[in-house]
């Protein structure tokens, strides 16, 4: 039966890659990106020869896109980087995705937000009734 692999070794290969490519992101791209641009997490399997590397785009879909498009474009670039800062036996071959993780997110916090401020608002509306009625 073939090693799955340690989740603790593949976690921490995770937030290293992440870190990495957020360094890239600031150190060693050139142009500017559009839009305000982390790196929200990194998946890998066990034998650490992929990555899924989730980007959260602070902007228009269109800027989401087109920052996707762009680090796929200089994946090799940034695979390259990788290698270099960390050493690794193999480096892995990056695939970028929006992360919608953050948008789902806001809009819960959103909703929070709103069915607080009707639970207020009703709460005056019933304490304004009841003095009404006393009166």
């Amino acid at each position: 039966m073939k090693n799955m692999g340690d989740g603790r070794r593949v976690a921490r290969v995770e937030r290293e890659i992440q870190a990495t490519i957020a360094q890239f992101l600031i150190r060693g791209f050139k142009t500017p990106l559009p839009g305000l641009v982390t790196v929200a997490s990194v998946k890998m399997p066990a034998d650490l020869r992929a990555a899924k590397v989730y980007i959260s785009v602070l902007g228009s879909e269109e800027q989401k896109e087109e920052v996707v498009e762009l680090l796929q474009e200089r994946a090799f670039e940034i695979q390259n980087y990788i290698g270099k800062e960390l050493k690794m036996r193999y480096c892995p071959k990056l695939t970028f995705y929006t992360d919608h993780a953050t948008e789902q997110v806001l809009k819960v916090e959103r909703i929070l937000h709103d069915l607080d401020v009707e639970r207020k608002a009703a709460g005056k509306d019933s304490k304004d009734e009841d003095q009404s009625d006393d009166e």
